[in-house]
């Protein structure tokens, strides 16, 4: 109960003669209650030591570390704080402004190594919340115990991402003071990580950092960097889109405004994903990276897939799924999976739809790359060589493989090293080697009757397109010279379909490259089974200064 204290003073006038009378009233607080409103970020989690041992420097105990981040006093009683789904309820205790307080082992629920979840709640609203894992020791050495981590940039509390590192004081840790690693962070821009339909009414978009709220038409409710929007009820087979114009975090931040197209996402069958273009040479402290490509008609979720390698007695190694997250990818799209998205922005700038995750490590040499279902139904799979480069290139480290018909075979002859005049590389866009089939009037025509085999990109190879009039035909190519003379056979028994393309790159049989002038072709088809025969005479020209 409170008690008000009132005393009368007496004021004299002397000069006038006049005697004033008051009471002066002082109240005193019996009992210090007091409401109070916690909102976002108002307390802070600013360190966690979950892996205390081996010691060294501070007692063998876990610790949350929190911090009062408002202008005003907070009583902690009035807070719960969430380990996992363990919860517990600090005692009464004013926490003034711009102070720290420490949970300690024997408060606390236990902390687990691996990684877990903690939130500060008020009213089942939470006010901080941080998923820590090992992985924000930034030192391999102090992931293994006795350093905890610490925020960064306490004006960017949301932030997970490089806003958290191991502590640099000597003992291992700074419970209750201020943190070392402490500073400004450069504010990364808001980005969609990933987005897919979780149902026939419901979008899960995936930000690169948590979000407050987002500008749309549409319903939607947020869980961290999770937005679920409610979409109109999807057919199996329609492409719908929602417009997000903005999307607020917890700074300042810009954003791009976005169109998302999406479609329910269906189970690939053989061959309607390709492996599109590889890196497995980059420079020195650079990445791999595999380009897929849907050349289908239908959507799909490529956290549904993996990578993997097959060793040398021909048996699948350990897979790499291509996205914890599902991971939409539509009809026509490409998408790029690379373990370091920022050296692969940084290294080929022009570089779109990536997607980082890890991915099998491949040899420079030679290897079989495989994707393939949940079920282990294999998509696609490319027994890749070095030797596929175009053999005028003396280094190809930083220098990809590419797919020529992104529908044909996985033989040496539809593969070809990137352009120079795309850096040698075409991550998560058309390659730039990419054959744009035409309309085949003949049996056998050329896509272009002339070429310059000299790797950058324009006319390199010389495509040959086939549309036969049924199936099991063979065929013998040869290509002459302006005085008739046989200079090269390109294949003496090929096995064609009813349609498809014959790649070849301009290599003669002893391995140097074709000379300018005027050249053709003589083919010679033959059926099988009905015994028809096709004979064609093509004629195209080697163009340019070869170098």
């Amino acid at each position: 109960m409170n008690k008000l204290n009132c005393q009368l003073f007496k004021l004299q006038n002397k000069r006038k003669g006049l005697t004033i009378s008051f009471f002066v009233c002082v109240l005193f607080m019996v009992n210090h209650t007091f409401s109070q409103n916690i909102s976002a970020y108002d307390l802070l989690i600013t360190e966690i030591m979950s892996d205390p041992k081996p010691v060294v420097g501070l007692s063998e105990d876990e610790f949350i570390e929190v911090y009062n981040n408002s202008i005003t006093s907070i009583n902690l009683s009035e807070i719960t704080i969430q380990i996992g789904a363990k919860l517990f309820v600090p005692e009464s205790f004013l926490l003034k402004p711009d102070s720290f307080i420490v949970f300690w082992d024997k408060d606390i629920p236990t902390l687990k190594n691996k990684g877990d979840s903690l939130k500060i709640l008020y009213k089942n609203n939470v006010v901080h919340r941080v998923d820590y894992k090992p992985s924000m020791h930034a030192s391999e050495f102090k992931r293994n115990g006795g350093w905890s981590i610490e925020l960064i940039d306490f004006k960017k509390p949301c932030l997970i991402n490089g806003n958290w590192n191991s502590s640099i004081n000597s003992s291992g840790g700074s419970p209750g003071k201020p943190n070392d690693i402490k500073k400004n962070l450069t504010a990364p821009q808001i980005e969609l990580n990933s987005y897919c339909p979780k149902n026939d009414s419901q979008l899960s978009v995936i930000f690169t950092v948590p979000i407050e709220s987002i500008e749309t038409s549409h319903e939607y409710n947020i869980q961290f960097n999770n937005v679920i929007i409610d979409i109109p009820e999807l057919d199996s087979g329609s492409i719908d889109s929602v417009l997000i114009t903005n999307a607020a975090t917890c700074y300042e931040a810009p954003f791009q405004e976005t169109n998302l197209k999406y479609g329910l996402p269906l189970n690939p069958d053989s061959g309607d994903i390709v492996i599109n273009e590889i890196l497995f040479n980059p420079a020195e402290n650079g990445s791999d990276f595999i380009e897929v490509f849907n050349v289908s008609d239908k959507p799909f979720d490529l956290s549904k897939l993996s990578f993997c390698k097959r060793s040398q007695h021909n048996l699948l190694e350990s897979p790499f799924k291509l996205s914890d997250n599902p991971f939409l990818l539509l009809p026509g799209e490409y998408c790029v999976v690379c373990p370091d998205k920022n050296w692969l922005s940084k290294t080929f700038p022009k570089s779109i739809n990536i997607l980082e995750s890890p991915i099998p490590k491949m040899n420079n040499d030679a290897g079989t790359l495989v994707i393939l279902t949940n079920s282990a139904e294999i998509i696609d799979e490319v027994n890749y060589k070095d030797d596929w480069h175009y053999n005028e290139l003396v280094n190809h480290e930083n220098i990809s493989l590419e797919k020529l018909n992104p529908t044909d075979f996985n033989i040496s002859s539809n593969w070809s090293s990137a352009s120079s005049s795309e850096n040698y590389a075409t991550p998560g866009y058309q390659n730039s080697n990419f054959i744009k089939l035409i309309k085949t009037i003949n049996y056998f025509e050329l896509n272009n009757s002339i070429i310059t085999p000299n790797s950058d990109g324009n006319k390199d190879q010389l495509i040959i397109q086939y549309d036969l009039p049924d199936i099991n035909w063979t065929a013998r190519i040869t290509i002459i010279n302006y005085f008739g003379k046989t200079i090269h056979k390109i294949g003496s028994n090929l096995l064609l379909g009813k349609s498809g393309t014959i790649n070849w790159d301009g290599k003669l049989q002893d391995g140097s490259i074709i000379k300018p002038g005027i050249y053709a072709l003589h083919i010679n088809a033959y059926n099988i089974k009905t015994q028809k025969t096709i004979r064609q005479k093509i004629t195209f020209y080697v163009n340019g200064r070869l170098h």
